[in-house]
């Protein structure tokens, strides 16, 4: 018996290295147009490469915690407060981090992405509760899915910064 949604996320688990790889060979093209890597730059390369590793990650480990032995019931609950953790963790150090990188403003599409990011992640620790509702593989899905979608939009706005040659820090 396979755990359900297994196909859905094996395919983010994909999605997620590639956008890893993406944002990487962008940093290297920035690099042999011959412009330098400001902190600002360095940050944002990270926080995508960081995005897609932490997606392929968390779209294993449900998968993997099934094929371990445990019901569909405690995979979504252990797989939900391992997920909601770690997420709820790299958003919070995410204003610091941005403060340690650059001068500019938080712009308000990072701190939508936060908002929406905390919420989701909420209702993960619910479900690994197991409260209000049973436990379900749909919060995982979603969450890990936001944090890959999220992080696409965010890709799409910033990828100005690898082609700007000066950025204010």
């Amino acid at each position: 018996m396979d755990l359900s949604g297994a196909g859905y996320f094996y395919t983010l688990a994909q999605v997620g290295i590639t956008f890893a790889g993406f944002a990487a060979l962008l940093m290297s093209l920035r690099q042999m147009r011959g412009a330098d890597m400001s902190k600002f730059h360095l940050w944002v390369a990270r926080s995508y490469v960081q995005s897609g590793m932490v997606t392929t990650v968390n779209a294993l480990l449900s998968p993997l915690l099934f094929g371990l032995g445990f019901s569909e019931r405690t995979t979504w609950q252990i797989a939900s407060a391992i997920i909601a953790i770690q997420s709820i963790i790299l958003i919070v150090m995410a204003p610091s981090q941005w403060r340690a990188a650059t001068d500019r403003p938080l712009e308000m599409r990072v701190k939508v992405h936060i908002g929406l990011g905390l919420l989701i992640n909420a209702g993960l620790i619910l479900n690994a509760l197991g409260w209000p509702f049973a436990p379900s593989g749909g919060l995982v899905m979603l969450a890990i899915s936001w944090n890959l979608f999220a992080f696409f939009a965010q890709f799409a706005e910033s990828i100005r910064y690898f082609f700007e040659e000066d950025v204010s820090e």
